[in-house]
């Protein structure tokens, strides 16, 4: 049996920053990959994958690990197989952890319901990768790895006007994610010579016009987003 394991079901860029985080803290993981292209990303990355299909039989997993001290990342790129997959571990394990990851708040719903403990939205990902890249000096890169050409996800910077209702609370009196569907990544600082601070560090700032907000979001709400600030678009 192997102790302190936990398992990663795909292998797209969010699974990949999953298994960077987990690599140092589980003394086991084994990542289970649907196809030979994310075999080999997997495999370039410094990590074994093994093959899986959704049709597997779950309780080969007993034979392998203490299911007893075991953790199940579902990281799929596709929601609704990570649906099946979240539903199929649930249904053969009850008191296994599993953590999935979920491309927007329907999805979310979706995954709780199918038996995962805890969802991880991809905006959630996506801003630590960027929080973290962005402190390094080739942005355009950050970008370029993060984004790919036909993601829905983009990023925004919204600049306070004076108006705007948000002119004078700070950062950590708004719900960002519930109420606009948005993440806030980080905010510059008008006032101090637009000083960028990122949300992530727990700087609870001050909001002032002519601030900027750094945002993650679908076109969709970004826009939306945007028109509560009282920005025109």
């Amino acid at each position: 049996m192997i102790h302190n394991s936990a398992l990663v079901f795909g292998f797209n860029e969010y699974a990949k920053q999953i298994t960077l985080q987990i690599s140092s803290e589980y003394p086991s993981f084994t990542v289970f990959v649907m196809n030979e292209t994310e075999k080999a990303a997997a495999r370039l990355a410094g990590f074994e994958a093994e093959l899986f299909d959704l049709s597997e039989d779950w309780k080969s997993i007993e034979d392998r690990f203490d299911i007893n001290d075991l953790i199940i990342f579902c990281a799929l790129d596709n929601d609704a197989e990570n649906v099946f997959l979240t539903i199929s571990l649930r249904a053969t394990f009850e008191h296994i952890p599993i953590i999935a990851l979920a491309g927007d708040h329907e999805s979310a719903e979706k995954m709780k319901s199918a038996g995962a403990n805890k969802v991880m939205p991809i905006l959630q990902i996506t801003a630590g990768i960027i929080s973290e890249m962005l402190e390094k000096p080739t942005v355009t890169e950050v970008l370029h790895d993060i984004f790919y050409e036909d993601s829905a996800l983009k990023i925004a910077q919204i600049t306070i006007p004076e108006e705007s209702f948000v002119v004078g609370k700070h950062l950590h009196d708004i719900d960002w994610g519930s109420e606009y569907d948005v993440l806030v990544l980080a905010i510059v600082d008008h006032q101090l010579g637009a000083t960028f601070s990122f949300t992530s560090r727990g700087h609870n700032h001050h909001i002032d016009p002519d601030d900027i907000l750094v945002v993650i979001g679908y076109e969709d709400k970004i826009a939306t987003f945007s028109r509560a600030m009282g920005v025109m678009i």
